[in-house]
Formats: C-alpha cells, sequence, structure tokens
C-alpha cells in the first residue's frame, strides 16, 4: 500500500510539475480566418502540454485594435493579420525579430516570396505565412462554347479578355463578358494590379516610398477596361457591387469573365456545383501573368518572453507540417508553403493548382500607407479606377493619381 501512495504521488507530482512548466500563448486572428487558426489551434493543443488560444477580431478592427493594445501594453502575444500591414508594424518597432528562425526552415525557399518580402524590414524578418491566397480569373466555359471560344484555352493577355468578353455579350443582352468589383479599393488591388505586374510594371516603387502611376502598362489596361465599359461587355453591377455580387453574377452563368481569387474553385464547386467552370492566372495586357499574393502572416509582438515566444514558433513549425498543410488547404484552399502540391491537392480539385503555382509569381504592395492609399473609400488608388475607366478626363485623373499618392507618401514615409 505505501508503494502504491508512493507511486501515484510521483505521478501526481509529476503531472503538477509538468503544467505547472507549460506556456500559454494568445494569437489575435481576423474573424475571416478565424475557423481555420482556431481549427489548427485544437489540434495542436491536443499534442502539446504548452497551448494556443485564438482571439477572433473584426477584419475591419484587427489593424486599429492591435495598434491600441501595442500603445497601451495590453497586446497579445501574437497577431495572424493581413500581410499588406506588417511593413507598417514592423517599421513602428511593434514586432519580433524573427530572421534567425525563418532562415533556419527546411523549407524556408517555400514560402510565399511576397509574404516573406512584406514581412521583412531593414534587412529582418517580422513574419511568417499562415494562410495564403492568390488572385486568379475564372471563366464559364459553357459561356465559351456558345460565343465561338476554345474553353480549353485561357485568355493570354487582358487584350484576349476583352476581345472574348465582347464576344460572349454579342450572345444576347442579358449576358456580360466580364465582372470586376470596381468601387473597393480592397478588391482593386487584389484584381487589378496583378496586370500592371504582369507586365513589370507597378503604381509604387519596390521600396514603397515612390509613385510610380503614369506607366503604359496602366494605360493600357485602362483602354482594355475602357473598352469593355463602353461596348456594354461588363456587367452592370460590377461599378457599385461587392464581391459577393460577383460570385452571384457568375454562378447565375450570365458572366463570361470573373475577376477573382483562389478561394473560388471550392466555393463554385461546393454551392453551384452546375457551373462550368475553367480558372487561369490574371494576364498582362499584351501578355504575362501574375497574382496578388493575400491572406494573413503570423507575427510576434515585440517583448515576448523566450518561453512563449519559442511556443509560438512551434506552433508554427506545427502548422508547417504536411499534415497541417492538408487541413489548411482543406479549409481555406491553399497551403503556407509552396512544396507541397502533391501532398496538399492529391484529394481536391486540381484546379487549385493554377492558382497555387502562380503564387511565385504575385505580388503584393510594399508600403506604409495601405489604407490611406489603396483601402480608402476617398483614397487615390480608388479614385484613379473610377476616373480612368468610367470618366472623362484619364490624363487627369492619372495625374491626381500620382499627385495625390506622392502627398502620402512624403506624409507617412518611415
Amino acid at each position: 500500500m505505501y508503494r502504491l501512495r508512493t507511486t501515484i504521488a510521483a505521478v501526481a507530482l509529476l503531472a503538477s510539475t509538468s503544467l505547472a512548466g507549460a506556456e500559454e500563448i494568445t494569437l489575435w486572428v481576423r474573424t475571416s480566418s478565424g475557423a481555420v487558426l482556431q481549427g489548427l489551434a485544437e489540434k495542436y493543443n491536443a499534442a502539446h502540454s504548452d497551448k494556443v488560444n485564438v482571439t477572433q477580431i473584426t477584419a475591419e478592427q484587427m489593424v486599429p485594435k492591435l495598434g491600441a493594445a501595442i500603445a497601451g501594453g495590453a497586446a497579445p502575444d501574437g497577431a495572424v493579420l493581413d500581410l499588406i500591414y506588417l511593413p507598417t508594424f514592423a517599421a513602428n518597432d511593434s514586432l519580433e525579430d524573427i530572421s534567425d528562425f525563418v532562415k533556419g526552415l527546411p523549407y524556408a525557399d517555400a514560402l510565399s516570396p511576397s509574404h516573406i518580402r512584406l514581412a521583412t524590414y531593414d534587412g529582418k524578418v517580422y513574419g511568417v505565412p499562415a494562410l495564403p491566397d492568390a488572385s486568379i480569373i475564372a471563366y464559364n466555359t459553357d459561356l465559351f462554347k456558345k460565343a465561338g471560344l476554345d474553353p480549353d484555352k485561357a485568355p493570354a493577355s487582358l487584350e484576349e479578355i476583352a476581345a472574348d468578353a465582347k464576344k460572349i455579350h454579342a450572345l444576347d443582352k442579358e449576358t456580360y463578358g466580364f465582372y470586376f468589383v470596381a468601387n473597393s479599393g480592397s478588391w482593386l488591388i487584389y484584381d487589378f494590379l496583378p496586370h500592371l505586374w504582369a507586365a513589370s510594371a507597378d503604381v509604387l516603387s519596390d521600396d514603397g516610398r515612390t509613385a510610380t502611376v503614369d506607366t503604359p502598362a496602366l494605360r493600357d489596361t485602362v483602354a482594355a477596361y475602357r473598352d469593355m465599359w463602353k461596348s456594354g461587355a461588363i456587367h452592370p453591377t460590377s461599378r457599385s457591387g461587392n464581391g459577393n455580387n460577383a460570385v452571384e453574377a457568375f454562378a447565375s452563368g450570365k458572366v463570361g469573365i470573373l475577376m477573382t481569387g483562389s478561394y473560388i474553385v471550392n466555393l463554385l464547386t461546393s454551392k453551384y456545383p452546375d457551373v462550368k467552370f475553367a480558372v487561369a492566372p490574371i494576364p498582362g495586357p499584351k501578355g504575362g501573368a501574375s497574382s496578388f499574393a493575400g491572406g494573413d502572416t503570423l507575427a510576434l509582438i515585440k517583448g515576448l518572453s523566450e518561453e512563449k515566444k519559442k511556443v509560438a514558433l512551434d506552433f508554427v513549425k506545427f502548422y508547417m507540417e504536411p499534415e497541417q498543410q492538408v487541413y489548411i488547404t482543406q479549409e481555406s484552399g491553399m497551403p503556407s508553403r509552396t512544396d507541397l502540391a502533391k501532398e496538399a491537392y492529391a484529394k481536391f480539385d486540381q484546379r487549385n493548382l493554377i492558382a497555387y503555382d502562380i503564387l511565385a509569381k504575385a505580388r503584393t504592395p510594399y508600403t506604409f500607407s495601405s489604407d490611406e492609399l489603396f483601402v480608402s473609400r476617398t483614397g487615390p488608388f480608388l479614385n484613379l479606377i473610377q476616373g480612368t475607366i468610367f470618366g472623362d478626363d484619364i490624363d487627369g485623373s492619372i495625374k491626381k493619381a500620382q499627385d495625390d499618392f506622392t502627398k502620402i507618401l512624403d506624409r507617412t514615409n518611415p
């Protein structure tokens, strides 16, 4: 009996010691990514004594709330946030430098280049990809056939998109060739800017400090969009609709080509299985291809203890494992690593590989003024698109955008 009590006491002591040594960390995540991150945290917690607690924050509140929490000394241990905001938080000295960790990963070269680029400031890396996505086009293969187009041949240039869109619209006045969300800066950087990147152009310099709005690629892109708009080939709600309107219009079978994202494959196959479609990279005006690398990056808040930092980075290693990458692909549409196509997509629609493959060429604006430049409903980028595509003064709209970009950059560059 004494030996039994001694054994029980030893086990209890070992358990209490183990629990006492366990760490907990808190991650703030966007609600749009919350379900996937919560699922990953639960998987991690079930296999480890350390715990990852996920707190979901609405996407619109994430940046201001995180900024206020950091300033007030009440920040979470880490955050999984839109990668476009990483330069701002890094420049404000709010994040932990994890350069050695990221560069030491055996699959470091397989991490989304754009995610790593935006997580890098002053030569140091402050984040790691979590849930990437990429912009692409989807096209209705039935409408392509009806319009006399080859459904197995995706448009290879924006000029081809415009020509195909007009042929599809010619089928009847209630069928439209093209849909893009024109009244949202967030959507336009996702779907419009890749046309420029495919032509090796941009509206910002590589370091994000100089406006480079007026380029031949921009003017060629605008010309193609104006041509489609004036011919009636663009769906009328493009000018005022949102992402949900875009999907519904395409799913109705009355839109030929949709500017969209990698999520579209799983969304259409699950909710609209009767829609016959293919997907392709976003082309430039004359050719080439690119994409917006979107999604989330995981970053650690500066001042984290070594113990909590160890748990956070262990969680990163955990979700980067092939098994978890398959789970991420199942729930979110794209893995965080670009070297796991065989494992990640083995059981899923192979059309997902189009976005997966283009991620290596995808870009994201590197800027410290994302909201003012691109997201604001009164900002210069949205005004540029509205003015050049739907307005009458192309030159004036471009010049105003260049001037407004420059004013904001001069004021906000660190």
